[in-house]
Protein backbone atom coordinates (compact mmCIF):
# COMPACT_ATOMS: atom_id res chain seq x y z
CA UNK A 1 0.00 0.00 0.00
CA UNK A 2 1.53 3.34 -0.98
CA UNK A 3 1.48 6.36 1.36
CA UNK A 4 -1.46 8.03 -0.38
CA UNK A 5 -3.70 4.97 -0.13
CA UNK A 6 -2.76 4.46 3.52
CA UNK A 7 -3.64 8.07 4.38
CA UNK A 8 -6.99 7.74 2.56
CA UNK A 9 -7.75 4.49 4.39
CA UNK A 10 -6.98 6.07 7.76
CA UNK A 11 -9.06 9.15 6.97
CA UNK A 12 -11.97 6.92 5.94
CA UNK A 13 -11.59 4.97 9.19
CA UNK A 14 -11.59 8.21 11.22
CA UNK A 15 -14.68 9.47 9.38
CA UNK A 16 -16.51 6.18 10.02
CA UNK A 17 -15.66 6.29 13.72
CA UNK A 18 -16.80 9.90 14.00
CA UNK A 19 -20.06 9.02 12.26
CA UNK A 20 -20.64 6.11 14.66
CA UNK A 21 -19.85 8.38 17.63
CA UNK A 22 -22.31 10.98 16.34
CA UNK A 23 -25.04 8.35 15.99
CA UNK A 24 -24.37 7.11 19.51
CA UNK A 25 -24.54 10.66 20.87
CA UNK A 26 -27.90 11.14 19.16
CA UNK A 27 -29.20 7.99 20.84
CA UNK A 28 -27.93 9.19 24.23
CA UNK A 29 -29.69 12.54 23.79
CA UNK A 30 -32.89 10.66 22.98
CA UNK A 31 -32.53 8.48 26.09
CA UNK A 32 -31.89 11.46 28.38
CA UNK A 33 -34.79 13.37 26.84
CA UNK A 34 -37.05 10.42 27.62
CA UNK A 35 -35.71 10.03 31.15
CA UNK A 36 -35.84 13.74 31.94
CA UNK A 37 -38.73 15.21 29.94
CA UNK A 38 -38.64 18.97 29.80
CA UNK A 39 -41.26 21.39 28.66
CA UNK A 40 -41.24 25.14 28.18
CA UNK A 41 -43.89 27.74 27.53
CA UNK A 42 -45.15 31.23 28.19
CA UNK A 43 -48.20 32.77 29.81
CA UNK A 44 -49.68 36.12 30.74
CA UNK A 45 -50.91 36.32 34.31
CA UNK A 46 -54.64 36.92 34.58
CA UNK A 47 -55.99 40.01 36.34
CA UNK A 48 -56.74 37.67 39.23
CA UNK A 49 -55.07 36.07 42.22
CA UNK A 50 -54.36 32.80 40.37
CA UNK A 51 -54.11 31.20 36.95
CA UNK A 52 -54.00 27.57 35.79
CA UNK A 53 -51.46 26.69 33.10
CA UNK A 54 -52.09 23.41 31.28
CA UNK A 55 -49.02 21.40 30.27
CA UNK A 56 -49.21 17.64 29.70
CA UNK A 57 -45.62 17.17 30.95
CA UNK A 58 -46.39 18.44 34.46
CA UNK A 59 -46.57 15.86 37.24
CA UNK A 60 -47.05 16.27 40.97
CA UNK A 61 -43.27 15.98 41.40
CA UNK A 62 -42.25 18.39 38.60
CA UNK A 63 -39.99 21.38 39.10
CA UNK A 64 -41.50 24.49 37.51
CA UNK A 65 -39.26 27.51 37.07
CA UNK A 66 -40.83 30.90 36.30
CA UNK A 67 -38.96 33.72 34.56
CA UNK A 68 -40.49 37.21 34.38
CA UNK A 69 -40.30 38.52 30.79
CA UNK A 70 -41.50 42.09 31.24
CA UNK A 71 -41.14 44.85 33.84
CA UNK A 72 -44.62 44.25 35.24
CA UNK A 73 -43.76 40.59 35.91
CA UNK A 74 -40.45 41.55 37.50
CA UNK A 75 -42.21 44.02 39.77
CA UNK A 76 -44.82 41.40 40.72
CA UNK A 77 -42.13 38.85 41.61
CA UNK A 78 -40.33 41.44 43.77
CA UNK A 79 -43.45 42.30 45.74
CA UNK A 80 -45.61 40.64 48.40
CA UNK A 81 -47.70 39.35 45.46
CA UNK A 82 -44.84 37.12 44.21
CA UNK A 83 -46.13 34.01 42.49
CA UNK A 84 -45.89 30.51 43.91
CA UNK A 85 -46.61 27.25 42.09
CA UNK A 86 -49.00 24.41 42.97
CA UNK A 87 -48.64 21.22 40.94
CA UNK A 88 -51.25 18.83 39.56
CA UNK A 89 -51.07 16.11 36.92
CA UNK A 90 -51.17 17.90 33.55
CA UNK A 91 -51.16 21.46 34.89
CA UNK A 92 -49.85 23.85 37.47
CA UNK A 93 -51.41 26.83 39.18
CA UNK A 94 -49.60 30.08 39.87
CA UNK A 95 -51.03 32.22 42.63
CA UNK A 96 -50.05 35.48 44.27
CA UNK A 97 -48.60 35.06 47.76
CA UNK A 98 -50.74 37.86 49.15
CA UNK A 99 -53.96 36.60 47.58
CA UNK A 100 -54.44 39.96 45.83
CA UNK A 101 -55.04 40.13 42.09
CA UNK A 102 -52.21 40.72 39.67
CA UNK A 103 -52.58 43.52 37.12
CA UNK A 104 -53.02 41.07 34.23
CA UNK A 105 -50.16 42.42 32.12
CA UNK A 106 -47.37 40.32 33.61
CA UNK A 107 -45.75 37.91 31.15
CA UNK A 108 -43.66 34.89 32.10
CA UNK A 109 -41.79 32.04 30.50
CA UNK A 110 -41.63 28.74 32.33
CA UNK A 111 -39.66 25.53 32.26
CA UNK A 112 -40.86 22.18 33.57
CA UNK A 113 -38.36 19.51 34.59
CA UNK A 114 -39.27 16.07 35.85
CA UNK A 115 -36.99 14.08 38.14
CA UNK A 116 -36.73 10.32 37.86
Amino acid sequence: MDGSNEVNARLTDIANKLQAGNQLMGKLVGIFSTLFPRSTGTFTMAAAASKVITDANVTTSSLVQLVPTNAAAGTLMGSNKALYVTLAAGSFTVATASGAAAAGTETFSYSVSNPL
